[in-house]
């Protein structure tokens, strides 16, 4: 016997599913033109008006619609925390590509830009596109007294994401390896370590870049005089965006006195796009009462210190990675600042430790209550970087595609 509340469920649902069902019935087809007004071929994610998209369309925003491209096919697309519609634009030099949008079910699609939180490994956050992956250090490592402050760098040379399945495989591997020790198999356990570390490349990348004491890749830092305010873990994170084109995520840090000024909390809105090696990301400070020096950057280590490239809007390194004579690749690293008026400069360490000779920055002044936006990332031999040269190409086109966005049109 069906209890009155389940056939009331049953007639909602049944009057819901056909008042979409007409709505989508009499649902426009509009469509979306992405022009590419520079001479160089474009493929990257575009950013359009969603509210617009669903007042054209005649359906109530949020509602699943259908993307189709010139062949007919459905495209991927995303529908984001602050209402724009993400789609995967290919456009040749001075031509344009038009979409086909309309009311409807999409079929599933392969994400390609996802971060999460892995609190068994004391906090870490880590998040990746296609391209490369990046980790956020986070309070239960700072519990330790350990010293990490910056973003790591994990490489890939697949474009599927692979994190998850390395934490599942490290995790995993650790308690066999302790299972085997305990019985005093050490030989055995050696080989369960080696063949599941995270620090080895089985197949899909791998984590060689050194953090340790310093910037890491990107990392924004308040400065007095010369020395850097080394930020430590984040507080808390909020996830807003989660694929399958863009990941974006708030990590709030610890409230910190510099220069007499109490109880100033970092904010971080980090923003990393599929097909992208460079990640988007604005800071900014609650009671800052006063302007404060403001830098970002990386580490120069020890093993190289002649390879770095100092640009008016860029810092650019190859780094040599944790093991140079071992892994014989370089980790190119690159933080770009296309909004704001930098001085780009060679901080060396005071203390030289931990094969740390010092921090390529950018510097700048932040004014209290104001946000500063620039961008930083990497990638390797595997991940398409085949050489230096090749990196300072990519630095190049994309400052290039950020001073000429493409341009969209919606009509029907």
């Amino acid at each position: 016997m069906i209890s009155n509340n389940r056939l009331s469920q049953k007639y909602i649902f049944t009057l819901a599913l056909s008042f979409f069902l007409s709505v989508s019935s009499v649902a426009k087809t509009i469509h979306v033109t992405v022009k590419n007004k520079s001479q160089i071929q474009r493929r990257e994610i575009v950013s359009i008006d969603a509210r617009q998209v669903y007042n054209r369309l005649q359906l109530p925003f949020g509602s699943p619609i259908l993307v189709h491209n010139p062949d007919g096919l459905q495209e991927s697309y995303q529908l984001t925390a602050d209402s724009l519609l993400l789609v995967e634009a290919m456009v040749r030099p001075l031509g344009s590509m038009t979409y086909e949008v309309s009311g409807g079910v999409p079929k599933n699609f392969e994400s390609f830009a996802e971060g999460h939180l892995y609190a068994w490994r004391v906090d870490d956050f880590t998040w990746e596109n296609d391209l490369t992956a990046y980790r956020a250090y986070g309070p239960a490592l700072q519990r330790t007294g350990e010293k990490s402050y910056g973003f790591d760098v994990w490489l890939k040379s697949v474009s599927k994401l692979v994190v998850a399945d390395r934490y599942k495989r490290v995790f995993e591997a650790n308690q066999e390896e302790k299972t085997l020790r305990q019985q005093g198999l050490t030989a055995q356990a050696d080989s369960v370590k080696r063949e599941n570390s995270l620090h080895l490349d089985h197949g899909n990348g791998l984590d060689c870049y050194n953090v340790g004491p310093s910037l890491g890749c990107g990392t924004p830092a308040l400065m007095l005089g010369d020395s850097i305010i080394m930020p430590y873990c984040y507080q808390r994170y909020r996830i807003l965006d989660n694929g399958p084109l863009r990941f974006e995520a708030e990590f709030v840090y610890q409230p910190m006195t510099i220069n007499g000024q109490k109880n100033v909390v970092e904010h971080r809105l980090v923003s990393l796009d599929k097909g992208s090696y460079f990640n988007r990301i604005t800071v900014w400070y609650e009671h800052l009462a006063k302007p404060s020096k403001f830098c970002s950057g990386f580490v120069i280590h020890s093993d190289d210190t002649t390879s770095l490239r100092l640009g008016n809007n860029f810092v650019q390194y190859a780094d040599p990675t944790d093991s140079p004579v071992r892994h014989n690749f370089q980790i190119y690293v690159a933080v770009l600042f296309p909004y704001n008026a930098v001085n780009t400069r060679l901080l060396p360490d005071a203390n030289p430790n931990a094969g740390i000779a010092g921090h390529a920055i950018g510097e700048m002044t932040i004014q209290p209550n104001k946000k500063i936006t620039y961008y930083f990332g990497a990638g390797w031999t595997e991940s398409g970087v085949r050489n230096q040269q090749m990196w300072q190409s990519e630095i190049d086109s994309y400052m290039s595609a950020l001073a000429s966005p493409l341009a969209v049109e919606i009509t029907d």
